[in-house]
């Protein structure tokens, strides 16, 4: 009697273990991906025109009658058609409800994740790339745990973090403090100010010509100096003298800098603090 009994509680507690499977308010959501690769649903992407924000417009058609919610989670890659445009990334997990009756149709915020493409158009087609590489995934989390993603910077930094752009042009020094973590890089100690860019659909999409460098030049002399500062290019050739030669005692220097840089191209240059006879005192790498 007493095996009947624990069999009998054993079978009841499966069931409820079943039940609450089966009623559990997660058991009905699916990744878009499974979802499809099940043949639950069939997606269409497309564009809304542009690279950044609310770009894409997702329509989801219910294939087999069942209530589901569909998970589109942070760093989705959407590939276009065209691969002259840019592909793009969802920065905003979406969670949508898929009825039997009528497709739904919802909007995908994205970011654009090759700085020089062309940034899509209006209507352009889009298919369901893999995720995102783990280092854009984590920029993407931060991103939303700081309440960042609709900053200024945001774009610019999935740049800076996937296509090489210069870490000084992130205006947002915990940003650019996450992405040098993410490269295994210094964080720089100057800032670049870029040409304002209007984007437009169907024209490249990319970080404005580098206009001025800024930055604090600290050095240390040993003893009464007369130095000036100079810039030299990739290749180590002097291309510019930034200030005139000056005597400055012995100690510790601190000094501003606001370097104009528009006539120069996008290339790592060298400040050089030295003395006239061409001795370095230092120097400070510097990429735009």
């Amino acid at each position: 009697m007493r095996k009947i009994f624990l069999l009998s509680s054993l079978l009841f507690l499966k069931f409820l273990a079943v039940y609450a499977q089966k009623s559990s308010p997660t058991s009905n959501i699916y990744d878009l991906k499974d979802a499809i690769a099940q043949k639950l649903v069939s997606v269409k992407v497309e564009g809304k025109g542009g690279h950044e924000g609310e770009t894409l417009k997702l329509i989801c058609k219910n294939l087999r009658g069942k209530y589901l919610r569909l998970r589109i989670p942070q760093g989705q890659l959407m590939e276009p058609a065209d691969s002259a445009q840019q592909t793009l990334v969802v920065s905003t997990e979406l969670l949508l409800a898929v009825t039997a009756k009528t497709p739904v149709e919802a909007t995908l915020k994205t970011f654009c994740t090759q700085a020089g493409e062309m940034s899509p158009k209006a209507a352009e087609v889009f298919a369901i790339g893999a995720m995102a590489p783990a280092q854009l995934c984590n920029l993407l989390k931060f991103m939303a745990e700081k309440g960042k993603t609709d900053g200024p910077n945001a774009q610019t930094a999935v740049w800076c973090l996937l296509s090489g752009r210069s870490l000084g042009s992130i205006d947002d020094p915990e940003l650019t403090r996450f992405v040098a973590e993410q490269l295994g890089k210094k964080v720089p100690a100057y800032k670049v100010k870029h040409r304002t860019v209007e984007y437009l659909p169907g024209e490249r999409a990319e970080l404005g010509k580098a206009l001025v460098v800024e930055a604090n030049f600290t050095y240390f002399l040993e003893k009464d100096e007369r130095v000036l500062m100079v810039l030299l290019d990739s290749a180590g050739k002097q291309i510019k003298q930034v200030s005139k030669e000056e005597l400055m005692k012995a100690g510790e220097h601190r000094t501003g800098l606001r370097l104009e840089v528009y006539n120069l191209n996008s290339d790592k240059y060298t400040l050089r603090m030295q003395t006239k006879s061409g001795k370095v005192i230092k120097d400070m790498e510097v990429e735009f």
